[in-house]
């Protein structure tokens, strides 16, 4: 299958302005990789992965709704995908995220993914040896600012049921949990058939499920390769039970390649080892090095059946974005030998 490679999008943190948010998307489109963005209403520094590079003309606080940065980009790019990298589903009333996802993807020619997910854990401090205690706090605001105190789970399975009928259906009526409506006509319909692809972020045992019954890929973040090596066999099993074909993997993962091999690995430390139990943890879930490096872990992931890879580029800088953009078309795409 074939192999992408997309970029995160600079619309969150110090380097976030909307130059930068031309520049990246414009350098993807002649590089033919495609860009992403992640769905926040706050941010802070607790989440900020500047490090030392953080630009004094910048402001962690700042997040460039994703939908919008999206739609801002569709008409300046015409190859990339549009990755939503991840919704936080359960902030969206899915009727009118319907309606808008369906326009932009006619608007883009059938370029949107709609990644979604049920958005970071209350209270869970580690996972996989990365620590989530900055992110919790920001989804705990974020949570009580929306009243959404419960029921994710559920809330995202009907949710996207309700995104499949109005995308898929001429006129739609659902009774739900969450959503009731009767007799919406949707229009205009995706371009993409049956419907734009959804992707289930998440590592969770209920993620992979969800991937498995409603969607077309798992999309998990700062996943190792073990990871992908765990639920691989469970996500097929699940398809299989359901009558569905097995989803594709995806993932989106913080990355520093440059040709000093040092140089990148202190950038990576630099800016997310906090997050992370040691170097272990750290470079098992990012990829660091030098391009010989970074081709290696990506072919280990690539040979446990992952095909896309969202990478959110370190030192964050927009010159070293555009730097580690170029140095991976060249030198580490050419060099993947696809899964058979």
């Amino acid at each position: 299958m074939t192999v992408r490679f997309a970029v995160r999008l600079p619309h969150s943190w110090c380097i976030a302005n909307r130059d930068a948010l031309l520049e990246v998307a414009d350098l993807a489109d002649e590089l033919d990789m495609d860009i992403s963005v992640q769905d926040h209403l706050l941010s802070d520094s607790s989440v900020s992965p500047c490090g030392h590079a953080h630009s004094s003309n910048g402001d962690d606080r700042t997040v460039y709704e994703g939908h919008t940065t999206l739609a801002f980009l569709a008409g300046r790019t015409e190859r990339a995908r549009l990755i939503a990298g991840v919704y936080v589903l359960p902030y969206r009333q899915p009727v009118w995220l319907a309606k808008e996802t369906s326009s932009l993807d006619a608007l883009s020619n059938g370029r949107l993914v709609v990644g979604v997910g049920v958005g970071a854990l209350r209270g869970r401090q580690e996972d996989k040896g990365q620590n989530l205690q900055a992110h919790g706090s920001i989804a705990v605001r974020e949570f009580d600012t929306f009243a959404i105190h419960g029921n994710r789970g559920r809330m995202m399975d009907e949710y996207i049921r309700v995104l499949d009928a109005l995308w898929t259906q001429e006129s739609a009526s659902f009774e739900g949990e969450f959503v009731t409506f009767h007799d919406i006509d949707i229009y205009p319909k995706p371009v993409s058939t049956p419907r734009p692809p959804i992707w289930i972020g998440g590592r969770s045992e209920p993620a992979i499920s969800r991937a498995a019954r409603l969607a077309e890929a798992w999309y998990p973040s700062q996943a190792s390769v073990e990871v992908f090596e765990a639920g691989a066999p469970e996500l097929a099993r699940i398809a299989a039970e359901h009558g569905r074909p097995t989803p594709t993997m995806a993932t989106n993962l913080f990355a520093s390649v440059q040709a000093d091999g040092e140089a990148a690995r202190t950038a990576m430390r630099d800016s997310l080892g906090h997050r992370f139990q040691g170097d272990g943890p750290l470079f098992a879930a990012t990829i660091t090095g030098t391009p010989d490096e970074a081709r290696a872990h990506v072919q280990r992931y690539v040979d446990v059946g992952v095909t896309t890879f969202d990478l959110k580029f370190l030192p964050l800088t927009l010159e070293q974005t555009l730097a580690q953009m170029r140095l991976v078309a060249a030198e580490v795409a050419p060099g993947i030998t696809p899964r058979g």
